[in-house]
């Protein structure tokens, strides 16, 4: 009943959502390595140095970067084809993920006031179109 639901939610407009917060968090980690945006904002205020932020924001951009191209292929943004095998490994990788989303809004409203305001809406956002799109059939 509530995978039904879930699933009437159009797939395309779901994995853009998806990609525009995925965007907007490597905007964010891009400010973050500039300097433009303190570093003391991001990561729950808990990085100690500025080297050390520099380097979870490149894991981050890589991560998210990733995710993207998953969520493009997912969400049939970019059309693959996808046999049996790989429509299961897919879908079974959304939502293995989707728990590990859930930690990261928990996160953002237990982090910075940056976090709280600006990452953790991102982040939900995030989160409600990765549910759409892991819960898509596609075998």
């Amino acid at each position: 009943m509530m995978l039904e639901w879930i699933r009437k939610f159009d797939l395309k407009k779901a994995g853009i959502c998806s990609v525009i917060s995925g965007g907007i968090g490597i905007i964010v980690h891009i400010l973050v390595i500039a300097n433009i945006i303190p570093y003391l904002w991001v990561n729950g205020g808990r990085t100690e140095t500025f080297a050390a932020a520099q380097q979870m924001s490149t894991s981050s951009i890589v991560i998210l970067l990733v995710n993207i191209l998953i969520t493009l292929i997912a969400s049939r943004i970019i059309p693959v084809r996808l046999n049996k095998f790989w429509g299961i490994l897919l879908s079974a990788f959304l939502i293995i993920t989707l728990p590990v989303t859930l930690v990261g809004v928990i996160q953002q409203f237990l982090g910075t006031t940056f976090e709280k305001c600006v990452t953790g809406i991102v982040t939900i956002i995030g989160f409600c179109a990765d549910t759409r799109i892991a819960f898509e059939k596609r075998w």
